[in-house]
């Protein structure tokens, strides 16, 4: 059996695309992808029509239907780069077809600009689907350039692909007008019929918006102008790569047939080359495209870095992987502390056991919780939601879901809360509502079943350990107007909002250990020695010890061992103590900050021994002392 070789340009198309799908699964991780940007799609009947009623709907419903498998990190990067090769075998069709043969390396052009894209983890633009629409479009138009000479019939035909590239594909017609007028050109290179083929491109989306012809969700401006620079850059470098390749494919063609149609006047035949040269030109080029694709990652990485920090810290907080939140954070720089990601931390801390222990490992900085309000970035909106209810406030959970509902539509996470915020309140009916509609997720949809045929054996889901806690910590009494109508605050208050809860469960744990996180932060010592024997209704790993004794945890002792400086009384708190080696640390801490002759050498002197600890944040303030 004769074995077949590969030839070069399948050489280079393997190690280019194995590199590319090497990062895409390392370096990009679909996951965040899908995480960050929340794609909805659903199998619900119906669920299809709303994309048919606008232009570029059927290419948002095929970028949303794949970017279902995105929340897989290996079927993710195996479809993502599928896309992309699919992306440039039409690339390599469409410029052979204009020069009449294949021209080395220039597929690849459109695959590097699509990795740096594939980084923009929060842009949900169907570039892909757009692009794959309006080349397969101008593929075929080209064919019928090279079949019909009748320029009416060819115009009707431009007209009615345009027509159909827009509306399947939105600004995917801007990859097709550039092939239509190159090939336009090529037949009258004297009749500016090309650049009528231009025009009516752009003229088609702008009388739609304009005249206001149909809903568009999205204004055509948006692809090629706008705030986000990133993106930008990529729409242009492809529409540029296509026009401008489009031109130098012709005219390379023409020039070749020009070539070929001159006999040549040689005394002697040519004699055929060896192929040795060849091979060695063919390995540089292969080395060269795959240090452009390095290149590129390289940079997208480095550029797209906070994003993908941030998407990541977010993506292991929903899912609930704390050690994996805590490990994530250790990646953050101080400026990725922001509001959002530091609660994400010190929750992790929390159901890790750790808050009152390593609180201060980590860059702190008050409030300890998230704003009550309303906010346009839905990661936010479903943390806030979360947050309400873990806490026990489920009416605010409810009202925050509702609001985060308008900014993100049918989210399955938001679903996923607000059917657990209405079992939690016994309204078994409404639960359903949102589970069923879950079940249709391709995601979320075997969590959603399986949740429906819990409630078909237990109505209330009595037996559910979750549901049981955050039942116990829901707040009964009405209290909208302590907590929201301080006269000297203009957001909730806190402070009044986290003591209800512990007035409601005094074994609110959450509560607790976030109502002392406000009091460290603040450096109310008063207050912290106020809410300390409430310790005494704490349990679990952070208060009791592997011998199953009580204890407190590490800040809290420090907390108190300052008070206690500051006032000179003894502290005397039923399940609280102070141990001796934390008032030996309070005690050399001192010496070293009265030693030293300014807040600067202070600091830099107890750097190694105290940077984790309270004294440290309560003497230096806020910052980065990891």
């Amino acid at each position: 059996m004769k074995v077949q070789r590969l030839t070069a340009a399948r050489v280079q198309d393997i190690a280019f695309f194995a590199v590319f799908l090497a990062y895409a699964w390392v370096g990009i991780d679909t996951r965040l992808i899908y995480h960050w940007q929340g794609p909805v799609f659903s199998t619900l009947p119906g669920f299809l029509d709303s994309f048919l009623t606008y232009p570029g709907g059927p290419a948002d419903y095929l970028g949303a239907a794949v970017a279902q498998v995105y929340a897989f990190q290996g079927w993710g990067a195996i479809v993502l780069t599928a896309q992309v090769v699919a992306v440039v075998a039409l690339t390599q069709v469409h410029f052979a077809m204009l020069a009449g043969r294949a021209l080395a390396l220039v597929r690849f052009v459109p695959a590097v600009l699509l990795l740096y894209f594939a980084n923009l983890y929060y842009d949900r633009t169907p570039i892909l689907p757009a692009l794959l629409l309006g080349l397969t479009l101008a593929i075929f138009f080209v064919r019928l350039s090279r079949r019909w000479r009748n320029e009416a019939a060819l115009l009707a035909a431009y007209l009615g692909l345009s027509a159909a590239a827009y509306y399947l594909g939105g600004m995917a017609i801007v990859f097709f007008a550039s092939a239509v007028a190159a090939a336009g050109n090529a037949r009258r290179p004297r009749f500016p019929l090309w650049i009528a083929y231009l025009l009516l491109a752009a003229a088609l989306p702008a009388a739609v918006e304009l005249l206001h012809l149909c809903y568009v969700p999205v204004s055509a401006r948006s692809w090629f102008a706008g705030t986000d620079v990133r993106r930008i850059i990529v729409c242009w470098g492809l529409y540029v790569f296509y026009a401008v390749g489009a031109a130098v494919a012709l005219r390379r063609g023409s020039v070749a047939a020009g070539a070929a149609a001159v006999p040549r006047k040689t005394s002697r035949p040519a004699r055929p080359g060896p192929n040795g040269k060849r091979r060695q030109a063919e390995l540089p080029a292969t080395v060269l495209l795959l240090l452009a694709l390095g290149c590129m990652a390289a940079v997208s990485y480095r550029l797209n870095s906070r994003d993908r920090r941030l998407a990541a810290l977010d993506y292991y907080s929903l899912r609930e992987d704390w050690p994996a939140v805590i490990d994530a954070s250790q990646r953050l720089t101080a400026k990725d502390f922001n509001l959002l990601s530091r609660y994400e931390v010190n929750l992790a801390l929390h159901e890790t056991n750790r808050l009152g222990d390593d609180m201060f490992r980590f860059p702190q900085s008050p409030p300890a919780l998230l704003d009550l309000r309303v906010d346009m970035f839905l990661p936010y909106m479903v943390r806030l939601t979360d947050m309400c209810l873990r806490l026990g406030r489920v009416n605010e959970a409810e009202h925050f879901g509702n609001e985060a509902m308008i900014v993100g539509g049918a989210d399955p996470r938001l679903y996923r809360l607000m059917a657990l915020i209405n079992i939690i309140k016994g309204q078994t009916a409404a639960a359903r509502k949102f589970l069923t509609v879950l079940s249709y997720d391709m995601v979320f949809g075997t969590w959603a079943r399986q949740r429906l045929r819990e409630l078909d054996r237990d109505p209330l889901l009595a037996e559910d350990r979750q549901v049981h806690l955050f039942h116990q910590r829901m707040l009964r009494d009405d209290d909208m107007l302590q907590v929201w109508q301080r006269a000297d605050l203009a957001a909730a208050d806190r402070e009044r909002l986290l003591l209800d809860q512990l007035e409601q469960d005094p074994s609110n744990r959450m509560a607790f250990e976030f109502l002392m996180g406000v009091y460290l932060l603040e450096g109310k010592l008063d207050a912290v020695s106020a809410l300390m024997p409430r310790i005494k209704n704490m349990s679990g790993p952070a208060y009791v010890d592997a011998n199953g004794k009580h204890r407190t945890p590490r800040h809290y002792q420090e907390a108190m061992a300052l008070h206690a400086e500051q006032t000179g009384r003894i502290v005397n708190i039923e399940g609280f103590e102070i141990q001796p080696e934390t008032l030996e640390r309070l005690t050399g801490f001192n010496g070293i900050v009265r030693q030293s002759p300014g807040k600067e050498a202070a600091m830099r002197a107890a750097w190694d021994n105290f940077r984790d600890t309270y004294f440290f944040y309560f003497t230096f303030g806020p910052g980065d002392y990891r």
